[in-house]
């Protein structure tokens, strides 16, 4: 679930638009508990044709229509993973009881929860499910599987900090009764997001998914390792949402700028650096269509 861009979205609306939300309390309650629940992170993949207008504008300002964008990165994201977990040619990796088969289990079961809220709370507003269609390659073969997960996944960790900087601290919005600090729960989601980019990483290290141990659990220069290379490109504009062989840090050059030199592949895995809605779009459109 893509929450910074719903977060973003709800920033630019007065508070009492927000607080109309609280009208749907029943449904929208369980988000007071994210912060208690580590698993629900999801990564934010793709916008479909049918929002072409709002994507074009790169901003949603209707409720439902945030909801609404948020449903169907939700629905997209638990498509994959479940069309994965019944692919034949991936039966003879994702086997009953493998540890495979459970992260991707719970991925899936975390896109779910995030599919079921928001459609209760949109509620007749919710727009239809679309069908997803992945193509020939994604569920191909084990190791191209998990080439695309790592590509969404780690899209979706650049597309998480790339709004960090539009969440006021003070926004408290009103959901299911309490007061919810939504930057504290975007940044709970975005790390447990992370690890699974991280665990998804270390899978493809694995032998069965062709023992790619150059693959590490971070990500180190803009390496895709077979995944998009705009995944780990610059975004727009390049000076705010740089490639992730970034250097600089604060103006500091970090090879030689603080009085010892580090490699350019440890600068660049020490920091992850931000993607704009945009290029987030775009490069889930080359992956995905419905």
């Amino acid at each position: 679930m893509n929450l910074f861009q719903i977060i973003t979205e709800l920033e630019k609306v007065d508070p009492e638009i927000a607080d109309r939300l609280t009208h749907r309390r029943s449904a929208l309650s369980a988000l007071g508990s994210f912060g208690k629940k580590a698993a629900l992170a999801a990564a934010p993949i793709a916008i479909g044709s049918a929002f072409n207008k709002a994507v074009g504008q790169n901003t949603l300002t209707a409720v439902n229509d945030v909801l609404n964008y948020a449903l169907l990165l939700e629905r997209l994201e638990y498509a994959f993973y479940d069309q994965a977990l019944r692919a034949p040619a991936l039966a003879a990796n994702l086997t009953s009881g493998s540890a495979a088969r459970g992260a991707i289990e719970t991925i899936r079961t975390h896109e779910l929860a995030h599919v079921n809220l928001l459609t209760a709370a949109l509620g007749s507003a919710a727009a239809a499910a679309p069908t997803f269609d992945f193509g020939t390659t994604a569920f191909s073969n084990y190791a191209s599987f998990l080439t695309f997960a790592q590509a969404f996944e780690d899209t979706g960790v650049r597309a998480y900090k790339g709004q960090a900087g539009n969440i006021p601290r003070t926004l408290n919005p009103t959901v299911g009764g309490t007061q919810v600090n939504l930057l504290t729960v975007a940044l709970q989601i975005h790390s447990v997001e992370a690890r699974h980019a991280a665990h998804i990483r270390y899978m493809r290290r694995g032998a069965a998914a062709g023992a790619q141990t150059t693959i590490m659990p971070w990500i180190v220069g803009a390496e895709a390792n077979m995944a998009p290379a705009a995944v780990y490109g610059a975004g727009v504009p390049a000076a705010n949402f740089p490639a992730e062989n970034n250097l600089v840090q604060a103006g500091i050059t970090l090879t030689t700028g603080i009085g010892a030199t580090y490699t350019e592949a440890d600068v660049s895995a020490a920091f992850d650096e931000p993607l704009d809605n945009t290029t987030v779009t775009n490069i889930a459109r080359s992956v995905a269509k419905f």
